[in-house]
């Protein structure tokens, strides 16, 4: 079972119904351990969690539900935790790549007299082993027991627990430690608004919760100002409970939480939570993306740069560049609203305290997931991923479209559904609207290599493709070419065709069909001259099939071909090679191009689902 980490959070959420202190029953412990045996989560997804340090392991909140708590685990050579409990929590472990070691100690009394602990087994897990513990079964420490590659694990906590004891192994002597980010604080005031209330639309109510916020975005969204000053107005008002503040604040030791509360189609909320000298990188929302923030604890410090075109055009493109300060300025919770326009492109956000914590809300129009950037010392480009909570949050309705800029970690099922849901939208198969949409998809669905690599067949004579889905709109075909491996010069038959490459370079070429010099004596003799003057090699661009535009396709490239379009594709990788094509409408049969002359030979393509299907 392919999935994200979204998915794994709701398939907790319905098996995990309300904590359970102590030991969870037999068969719930056992079906979660057997979920996390069978799932599978794409690398590229957990790594943006993973952080490693040279002289412990790490934790990394991924999701959260007032009922369990998921964090990601990472473990350098021969890291190891000390001996701990659970604190009457409920505790499953997958392993997600290395090897995690598991030694179990019997649970001493609360009088131990200096003696040792009693070792009860030692286990290695492997990469997508799951396991259960819980206070019943005893004590354990985990860790990397490898000297020559780290370790990735996720850990299921239910309930969620800030402190456990640690245990000394020789004199059994236990100490209370504490494991918690969530702030223990009172919850914030309420900000009156600084707009005259005959404006507002809520200009009788002192307040709002965060369900009548999440109504009321829409509705100004729809306006005229596209919501700049209604859902400032809002956010002046909105307060959370005290439930909600507990629930929702969370913070990171490594850097600064994105809480995920909520995403919609047109919008997404996100809580974030700083530690003392925390903040973002130098980066930009984008060109369209409106957003709008409060202050409800704490001090950020706003630091705004100036910009040329060229830093602009990069910055447009998440790439981080040096850039002088144009302002600088502090918000705290009785500061107005802070609202970033489309044009507002560079700036960071930060807490500039060296001992408080500071919490903020963040609208973003459209949707703003990850937050991505270039590291100003490797270059690397690098992404900071969301926490996702289990309550609130909310799939997305036009995934193409609100999703613009953050990968959709998803499977081929789920994948085939948002194609699905794209084209019922009811739009023209020749709507450049639909095709932007469609692009959107394709450049940012994710599929889990393990997934797709497990449908590829090879073929040492040709190329292969092997049918994952089609429906009357559309036909999604995975593509497996060997060394060298090629089409020939074709056409689609009026399919529009997007191409993704998973893995290996392809290049492709464009070309033109002169009709009118196709089977003349002008063309035959000039090509018998050409082949002549360059010892029979062809040159395309003096035959009747002229070559007009090539270049290589990179791994994670998207390209759109236009229904009328005469190419050929050619693995030049050096290695096996995978790209994803989708056609629309089904590509069920095409014409081949004869170089010289011109001729075609229509070629009607099999449909057979999950089977080699000869070249085209």
């Amino acid at each position: 079972m392919f999935i994200d980490f979204s998915s794994l959070v709701a398939i907790l959420r319905k098996e995990l119904k309300g904590p359970v202190k102590g030991a969870q029953d037999e068969a719930t412990a056992k079906k979660i351990t057997e979920i996390l045996g069978t799932i599978r989560l794409n690398p590229r997804e957990w790594n943006q969690y993973t952080h490693f340090i040279g002289n412990r392991y790490t934790r990394t909140l991924v999701g959260f539900d007032p009922d369990f708590a998921v964090l990601l685990l990472c473990w350098e050579r021969g890291q190891m935790s000390p001996i701990h409990c659970h604190a009457d929590s409920s505790c499953w472990v997958k392993v997600l790549d290395g090897q995690i070691q598991e030694t179990l100690y019997e649970y001493p009394g609360d009088n131990t007299n200096g003696r040792p602990l009693r070792l009860i087994s030692e286990e290695i897990y492997n990469a997508n082993q799951a396991t259960y513990i819980d206070d019943s079964h005893g004590i354990h420490k985990m860790g990397n027991p490898r000297d020559d590659s780290p370790c990735v694990s996720l850990h299921i906590y239910s309930p969620p627990y800030t402190a456990c004891n640690v245990f000394e192994r020789v004199s059994g002597l236990r100490k209370l430690v504490s494991l918690g980010s969530v702030y223990k604080g009172k919850p914030i005031p309420v900000i009156e608004s600084n707009e005259n209330e005959s404006e507002s639309l809520l200009s009788n109510v002192d307040k709002i919760s965060l369900d009548t916020f999440v109504e009321r975005v829409n509705m100004e969204l729809a306006s005229q100002d596209g919501g700049e000053k209604g859902i400032a107005r809002l956010l002046e008002k909105l307060t959370l409970s005290p439930d909600e503040w507990e629930r929702f604040v969370h913070f990171g030791e490594h850097h600064y939480t994105r809480n995920l509360l909520l995403l919609r189609e047109r919008f997404s909320i996100m809580l974030l939570c700083w530690n003392p000298g925390q903040s973002t990188p130098p980066h930009a929302h984008g060109e369209e993306r409106q957003s709008w923030f409060k202050v409800l604890s704490g001090d950020l410090e706003m630091t705004h740069y100036k910009e040329d075109e060229q830093s602009r055009l990069k910055q447009c493109s998440g790439v981080n560049v040096e850039a002088e300060v144009d302002s600088q300025y502090t918000i705290n919770a009785t500061s107005d609203v802070v609202y970033e326009g489309p044009n507002d492109l560079s700036h960071k956000l930060g807490n500039p305290s060296e001992t408080e914590t500071a919490v903020s809300l963040h609208v973003y129009s459209p949707p703003y997931l990850q937050l991505s950037y270039e590291c100003s010392d490797s270059g690397e480009q690098k992404k900071i991923p969301v926490v996702h909570y289990g309550q609130m949050f909310s799939q997305t309705e036009g995934i193409g479209e609100s999703w613009r800029g953050c990968d959709i970690f998803s499977n081929l099922s789920a994948f085939q559904s948002l194609l699905n849901e794209v084209f019922a939208r009811g739009q023209n198969q020749d709507d450049p609207k639909l095709h932007q949409n469609i692009t959107n998809v394709m450049s940012q669905i994710q599929i889990n290599p393990e997934e797709w690599r497990s449908l590829a067949q090879l073929n040492s004579d040709h190329f292969t493709r092997v049918l994952i889905g089609q429906s009357d709109d559309w036909m999604l075909i995975l593509t497996c070419w060997d060394k060298d491996q090629g089409t020939p010069i074709h056409d689609h038959h009026g399919s529009y065709n997007w191409i993704k490459v998973l893995d290996g370079n392809l290049l492709e070429e464009d070309y033109v069909c002169n009709l009118e010099e196709a089977d003349s004596e002008k063309l035959r003799e000039k090509t018998n001259k050409i082949a002549g003057d360059n010892n029979g090699e062809m040159k395309y661009s003096e035959t009747c099939v002229r070559l007009v535009r090539s270049g290589v396709l990179p791994p994670d490239s998207v390209t759109f071909l236009n229904k009328n379009i005469i190419h050929r594709i050619r693995n030049v990788s050096g290695k096996p090679t995978f790209s994803l094509h989708l056609y629309s409408p089904p590509y069920i049969k095409a014409k081949a191009y004869d170089v010289v002359s011109g001729d075609t030979e229509l070629i009607f393509l099999p449909q057979e689902k999950s089977k080699s299907m000869p070249r085209d």
